[in-house]
């Protein structure tokens, strides 16, 4: 399969210990805006499932199963026998069907009727120049939204989004967040000298968040973010459900927002979305960024994706051992919140 052009070479064995049957429910990203311009179709897989996800003539996005209910034939494939966007509708590239957005049949060529059959849509939302999906193993529709990237001031004090998409990886969405239960990794994955702090988590229905506190460029002089020395900073870091998640860096009146989001292509394998806005240099009115917020930002990509080596060859252990109650409590906390978000809960049945 391909994502954004490349094509994806899938891994084919399951992460050892993984205990649940299902995705989690909650809002995936699974592209950016600019991917699709009025008229474009793309054939996509997400979650195990064939989409088509088409802009429509209002500039509409709208995502439906891929196959057309009256013979079968696949709506985003690309080319002349592909489909078409008409108006606010798509076009089966075999009979010519309409279908809106909805996934209601509109109109058939050579009939003065319509027929009552229906393909199932997604519910999708455009927010930050980035595209999410609903996902619900029942079918249910969204209990909750995702706002957008939670800025500091005004956002015409940022650059705009600065994003890599990388994968296949052999890792799950939740990964990147559990790194706010960990004080210990740093050191050893991310170079720090230091371990961080971590205050409580705060739970407001789907959403999580907590802060760590850590001590940049400890140890050292002069480092290229610290050029003046060692710099207390910390980190915000907001959760929507078990697919969403977001590091705000506060380093010395820098502020370095990263959403860093793992899609599920299927049962074994994630694309990574990793997107980042930084606060402008003092003085830049411009919009392409400069200085240390063009050299945080690179790192920013590169150091996420440190852990990812970790990640996609682990067994994962639903009873790791803890070396004490400060780790336990976190890890046991962070995990049992997810853990609401799947259709097989495993935590509740092993509490203590």
């Amino acid at each position: 399969m391909k994502v954004r052009g490349q094509e994806l070479e899938l891994h084919k064995d399951p992460m050892p210990g993984w205990p649940y049957s299902d995705f989690a429910t909650g809002w995936y990203q699974i592209g950016y805006s600019e991917d699709l311009e009025v008229g474009d179709i793309q054939a996509a897989h997400w979650l195990n499932q064939e989409l088509v996800l088409f802009r429509t003539e209002s500039g509409q996005l709208k995502c439906l199963d891929a196959f057309c209910p009256h013979m079968g034939a696949h709506l985003g494939q690309p080319g002349q026998f592909g489909g078409k966007v008409c108006g606010e509708n798509i076009q089966c590239p075999w009979h010519g069907w309409l279908w809106d957005g909805e996934g209601k049949n509109v109109d058939i060529p050579y009939s003065d009727k319509t027929v009552n059959a229906t393909i199932p849509n997604k519910h999708i939302r455009e927010t930050d120049g980035c595209i999410f999906m609903w996902f619900d193993s029942e079918g249910s529709p969204p209990s909750y939204e995702f706002e957008g990237l939670p800025y500091i001031g005004d956002e015409e004090d940022y650059y705009p989004i600065d994003y890599t998409v990388d994968g296949p990886h052999r890792v799950k969405p939740q990964f990147p967040m559990e790194n706010s239960a960990d004080p210990h990794h740093f050191i050893y994955v991310h170079g720090s000298g230091l371990d961080a702090e971590f205050n409580d988590y705060t739970v407001d229905g789907p959403k999580c968040s907590n802060t760590m506190y850590m001590e940049f460029g400890h140890g050292k002089e002069s480092t290229w973010l610290t050029p003046n020395g060692p710099v207390t900073g910390h980190v915000d870091n907001f959760f929507v459900g078990a697919s969403i998640g977001i590091a705000r860096f506060n380093i010395d009146g820098r502020v370095c927002i990263h959403m860093t989001n793992l899609t599920p292509i299927d049962d074994h394998n994630c694309m990574f979305f990793s997107s980042i806005r930084h606060n402008k240099e003092p003085g830049d009115t411009g919009n392409v960024s400069q200085g240390l917020a063009k050299r945080m930002t690179a790192e920013q990509h590169i150091q996420i994706r440190n852990d990812f080596h970790i990640w996609a060859n682990m067994k994962y252990k639903v009873k790791p051992i803890f070396t004490g109650p400060e780790e336990q409590s976190r890890y046991a906390f962070i995990r049992r919140h997810f853990d609401q978000f799947y259709p097989n809960p495993v935590y509740k049945e092993n509490r203590g």
